[in-house]
């Protein structure tokens, strides 16, 4: 598939309850904010429209996205999780006409351009895609044509994991640093 089918989504509007007080996606890690890295990774693809899926109530968000000429959808219920941040976003991108939704999270700083033009370039002859490394699943994932309905259908609270559940999609390698998250401060600390 060509990036130029797909619109790029960036989850953002995580509660970050294990972070503690600060806003996580914010935060300095090595010179700019944690989100920026996954933006910056994201900016040579070139995406038909960026999207980011943020909290109501966080400014510091809007500002940064709205900056870099990201559409914004707003997630009113955060505490419904990473799934409920994902209906949003299918819903969202499905009313623009996108074909396909590539979905990054803001919290993965070591993902690469690389990794997110291979995981779209290898998506030919199914409907989805998700990364993978040492044998789990993880973003960043990509849904296509009947899986962007599928995506606005699911629970939230099982989230887009059962949308895997057959053996028809594609699989993209993902290294152990590209897969690393940052959910605490001590993590931050330590990848610093």
């Amino acid at each position: 598939m060509r990036a130029e089918d797909c619109a790029l989504v960036i989850l953002a509007s995580g509660l970050s309850k294990r972070f503690g007080r600060d806003d996580k996606l914010m935060v300095d890690f090595r010179g700019k904010p944690l989100v920026q890295h996954v933006i910056d990774a994201a900016k040579p693809v070139p995406f038909a429209e960026r999207f980011a899926v943020i909290s109501a109530t966080s400014e510091r968000r809007r500002k940064l996205f709205n900056s870099q000429g990201f559409s914004l959808i707003e997630n009113d219920s955060p505490e419904a999780g990473q799934g409920g941040s994902l209906k949003r976003a299918a819903r969202g991108v499905s009313k623009k006409e996108h074909r396909a939704i590539c979905i990054l999270l803001g919290d993965m700083p070591f993902v690469t351009t690389q990794d997110i033009s291979g995981l779209v370039a290898g998506l030919l002859h199914k409907d989805r895609g998700i990364s993978y490394c040492n044998n789990t699943l993880i973003p960043p994932a990509i849904f296509q044509n009947e899986a962007v309905q599928e995506l606005i259908d699911i629970d939230p609270k099982s989230g887009a994991k059962a949308l895997f559940n057959s053996r028809y999609f594609y699989k993209h390698p993902l290294s152990e640093r590209a897969a690393r998250d940052i959910d605490t401060p001590e993590t931050l600390a330590e990848l610093s």
